[in-house]
């Protein structure tokens, strides 16, 4: 439902922000979004075990377990995209 109502205002013209999208909203609103944030990796970072080689007691505030969940998050978006 949320895609459907990004799509229409982007339709219109706008320049939408994806505040706060998790990554199944971000797969639906991606083609409509100019930009997008969230802090659920950092989240996710919390409830598990620092990446392999860090020496912090949690990737909360990590630049690589950053990176890896944004990695993470365009290859969904990508797949998503793609015809079946």
């Amino acid at each position: 439902m949320v895609g459907a109502l990004v799509a229409t205002l982007a339709a219109d013209g706008l320049r939408l922000h994806g505040f706060g999208f998790k990554r199944t909203g971000l797969r639906d609103a991606a083609p409509h979004l100019a930009s997008a944030d969230s802090l659920a990796w950092s989240l996710n970072a919390r409830r598990n075990r620092p990446l392999a080689g860090c020496e912090h007691a949690s990737c909360a505030n990590c630049l690589a377990y950053a990176l890896a969940w944004r990695g993470e998050t365009l290859e969904q978006i990508e797949r998503a995209g793609r015809p079946s």
